[in-house]
């Protein structure tokens, strides 16, 4: 097995945020950062001609923004909730306060979990514009319809191998 550079190391999403903060910093890097810069906007050619994939691409990192928003919003009022649990537990009213915040908390995980994976999906599509093999299916080889992609831009599965998967 080869030993990956450093710059294969990191996920699309990884590689795309060092890209713009090296934008911002200026031309202060060395010429191996200005090239990893470039070839990180660099789109293959696609196995799908009908795609315009750097469409795609934007929207997966409208979306990667979108959801670390969603998730720090989420760690800040779960941080805020946690000097609301109550004093004295002994109480029942801090007792139904403390399962109230401790439901919260919970449901709070469940959905940062689900932006995580998400996310994770969104960078195995990232992965695959880089691959060019961006819109066709994970399991049939077939090609995603359009409609799918658009609404969800991270799907590497076609909605039949999807629900296949989801045992439907």
């Amino acid at each position: 097995m080869a030993i990956k550079d450093q710059d294969d190391s990191l996920s699309p999403r990884k590689r795309k945020s060092q890209t713009a903060s090296a934008s911002l910093i200026g031309t202060g890097g060395d010429a191996s950062s200005a090239e990893a810069i470039n070839q990180a906007d660099v789109i293959p050619p696609q196995q799908r001609k009908d795609l315009d994939v750097a469409h795609y691409r934007d929207r997966l990192f409208e979306e990667i923004a979108k959801f670390e928003e969603e998730r720090e919003y989420l760690r800040s009022s779960s941080s805020d909730a946690d000097g609301n649990l109550p004093e004295d537990p002994d109480s029942d009213e801090d007792t139904a306060d403390l399962a109230s915040s401790l439901m919260d908390k919970e449901m709070d995980m469940s959905v940062e979990e689900e932006i995580e994976e998400t996310m994770t999906a969104i960078d195995h599509a990232l992965q695959k514009i880089q691959d060019g093999t961006y819109g066709i299916c994970d399991v049939s080889g077939e090609p995603i319809p359009k409609s799918r992609l658009e609404l969800l831009p991270w799907a590497s599965l076609t909605a039949q191998m999807q629900a296949m998967s989801e045992g439907e």
